[in-house]
């Protein structure tokens, strides 16, 4: 579960600043919004991704690392999620903070 957490952390607080500075609607109003709600859907779909990948390798519980049964991955991609979503949010704050 931490290890989810963690690089979930990492990946969504630094993925909101691509699709914000280099975004199509970069030069409008609405930059951070759209960067965010993009980033949030990048992140479902990752999570999606790992979903789908521990359910085709991942058959049993039994295996010697905890990441390598079903159990742990299970818990690996809930970590991801609520750390992406949670580094997200916090860039997100972060940025709305800065005056423009």
């Amino acid at each position: 579960l931490l290890r989810g957490l963690e690089i979930g952390l990492a990946h969504g607080y630094f993925l909101i600043g691509p699709f914000t500075k280099l975004g199509p609607l970069r030069n409008t109003d609405v930059a951070l919004l759209a960067g965010f709600l993009s980033t949030l859907g990048l992140i479902i779909i990752a999570t999606l991704g790992l979903t789908i990948y521990g359910y085709a390798t991942f058959q049993g519980n039994d295996a010697k690392d905890e990441l390598q049964s079903r159990t742990g991955w299970d818990q690996f991609k809930g970590g991801f999620l609520v750390g992406a979503v949670g580094g997200l949010g916090f860039a997100y704050i972060c940025l709305l903070s800065i005056p423009a």
